[in-house]
């Protein structure tokens, strides 16, 4: 049976993704060291059969949604710097919206 990835890393982020969210998220910026700690720590876990691993959605862009309990989102934006041009990493997580959240 193919599950779906644990993790997508991606390069887009569309806010269009969150017209039709009725969930929170949960942003959390990351180093490229958290990165690939997570993408290992997603390969082990495949191979124990807990999640299908990581996937590659820069290759796959269509694959990236946004859905409770869906795969998280390993963003990486361009940002100008002064040293140039550097790549800031977001985990984007939906969660479940608290109780009396939807003020």
């Amino acid at each position: 049976m193919n599950k779906p990835p644990r993790y997508l890393v991606t390069d887009r982020f569309d806010f269009g993704m969150l017209a039709s969210l009725t969930a929170d998220l949960k942003l959390t910026e990351m180093s490229l060291d958290d990165v690939c700690q997570l993408i290992e720590e997603a390969e082990r876990e495949q191979q124990l059969g807990l999640h299908g691993g990581w996937g590659d959605a820069v290759k796959d862009p269509a694959a990236v949604t946004l859905t409770l309990n869906g795969s998280i989102l390993l963003v990486a934006c361009r940002v100008a710097s002064a040293r140039g041009i550097e790549l800031k990493w977001a985990r984007v997580e939906v969660v479940e919206r608290p109780l009396g959240g939807d003020q």
